[in-house]
């Protein structure tokens, strides 16, 4: 009887509620992520249909790089320039566009191939800044898939 006696002090319920905020605490905080790494690359401007929906084809080739196809570009000549900016953290890909004018005719496609993919589940986020417009997908990297995301503005 006397043992059962703890149960109705004050320090019980205190020491309780303490260890229950620790527990709390300890499942709220944020998961460690690796550090992100960065890559760069230089788009093959493509003729193509300047004014058709602007689109992103990702097409994953059989040696696991990955070929990614923007499709819509306008305000582009064959002098300008599409860099595609990427960073990695874990499986969470961010990719930002850049596109410089340039003179000449004008294109219509981009396409930028990338290697720092491996077999996974990547979650991808694609912001264009020339144009305001951005797509977020889910790529599963293996041979010969295909995922098309229209980019919304």
């Amino acid at each position: 009887m006397i043992t059962l006696s703890i149960f109705q002090t004050v320090e019980f319920y205190v020491i309780t509620c303490v260890v229950a905020a620790a527990v709390v605490a300890l499942s709220a905080m944020p998961r460690r992520t690796r550090e992100a790494r960065n890559f760069s690359y230089e788009g093959d401007l493509m003729p193509g249909d300047g004014e058709a929906e602007p689109k992103l084809v990702f097409r994953v080739m059989r040696d696991g790089r990955v070929e990614l196809r923007r499709t819509g570009l306008s305000g582009v000549g064959d002098e300008g320039a599409a860099t595609l900016d990427a960073e990695v953290a874990g499986f969470d890909v961010t990719l930002t566009e850049r596109l410089r004018a340039g003179r000449g005719p004008a294109v219509g496609e981009a396409v930028w191939v990338m290697d720092f993919f491996g077999r996974e589940y990547y979650h991808i986020r694609f912001t264009s800044e020339a144009s305001g417009r951005f797509a977020a997908v889910t790529l599963h990297v293996r041979p010969g898939i295909v995922v098309e995301k229209a980019l919304v503005q």
